[in-house]
């Protein structure tokens, strides 16, 4: 099970210059406990060299808008000949998507620790495979009469999941989306969707600081050619581009 995303080194990470999004979509991203100890190739992709080290994978939920999420369920595969998953060291945030005391909001379901802010369960028959489960708390009282979620303000924390490496090599790691081990977007008229999935890497103080640098850069460069597009010409001669 080697690589188990080897497709990953196409997405962009998330230190490269924001891009919109359009979707509901959940983020996995990837961080080391100590930066001298970064062992993160690419976006799910770690290649370990020293064992026992542990590495924060943070996963967030971005609604882009949407206002109607009903029930979420979402698996995060993990190989497990490279890593251990610390389930009392990771934890989830106990609601989100919250507006007021009147509307429902999302916490997450027993599996996950409910109101405790404990880790989510491995799932039942696949121990390679956290279980992310998350209910609207007006579930049992009927929706939409009872009130939906708020939309997301950009991405919110749905759980920090803590991996543990044990041996050394080149790991990866994958969302799953399988109705048949728990994948759901339900919303509240009863239908579901399929969220779009990304993977993206926390930088280095350093790679963070020469991206941004470079982002200004770019923007600084394209604010140039809009004042030479838009300058006058002189004596027939368009004007010279300036620094």
């Amino acid at each position: 099970m080697k690589q188990i995303i080897p497709w990953l080194g196409g997405i962009a990470l998330l230190f490269f210059c924001a891009l919109p999004a359009s979707a509901w979509t959940i983020r996995a991203t990837f961080e080391p406990f100590h930066p001298d100890e970064n062992g993160i190739t690419g976006p799910g992709i770690i290649t370990v060299g020293p064992l026992g080290v542990s590495y924060r994978v943070h996963i967030d939920l971005n609604t882009n808008g949407g206002t109607d999420l009903f029930a979420l369920g979402v698996g995060f595969l993990f190989e497990g000949s490279g890593f251990t998953y610390d389930q009392g060291a990771s934890s989830t945030n106990t609601y989100l998507l919250y507006s007021s005391a009147k509307n429902a909001y999302l916490v997450p379901a027993s599996t996950c620790g409910n109101t405790s802010g404990d880790g989510c369960n491995l799932y039942l028959t696949n121990p390679n495979q956290v279980q992310l489960d998350f209910l609207s708390t007006k579930v049992g009282q009927g929706l939409p009469a009872a009130g939906i979620p708020t939309a997301s303000d950009g991405f919110e924390n749905l759980a920090t999941l803590v991996f543990t490496s044990i041996s050394p090599g080149t790991f990866g790691f994958l969302f799953s989306f399988d109705p048949i081990t728990g994948g759901v977007l339900g919303l509240a008229d009863g239908t579901s969707i399929v969220p779009e999935f990304e993977y993206a890497v926390v930088p280095e103080p350093q790679t963070a600081l020469l991206v941004g640098l470079g982002c200004a850069l770019l923007a600084q460069a394209r604010r140039n050619r809009i004042r030479t597009a838009a300058a006058p010409a002189v004596n027939g001669e368009p004007p010279a581009p300036r620094a």
